[in-house]
């Protein structure tokens, strides 16, 4: 059996999809937007305030993750 690789595109249209369905963060968590390509992510209470990006956002640049 050999799986089809599917065009970046499509899994990018299909993985906003996910992200834009209502889920609840974990405990101690809270839910938030990145500001650079606007998913939504989980970040700890004592970080809401000062994350502004998701991790993967942040491990592509070199910007700190927390809010200056």
């Amino acid at each position: 059996m050999t799986d089809k690789v599917r065009p970046a595109a499509e899994l990018e249209v299909e993985a906003r999809a996910i992200n834009a369905a209502d889920w609840e963060p974990l405990a101690g968590m809270v839910k938030k937007r990145c500001s650079q390509c606007r998913y939504w992510f989980a970040v700890p209470v004592t970080d809401a305030e000062t994350t502004s990006r998701c991790p993967d956002c942040a491990a592509l640049g070199t910007q700190p993750t927390k809010a200056a």
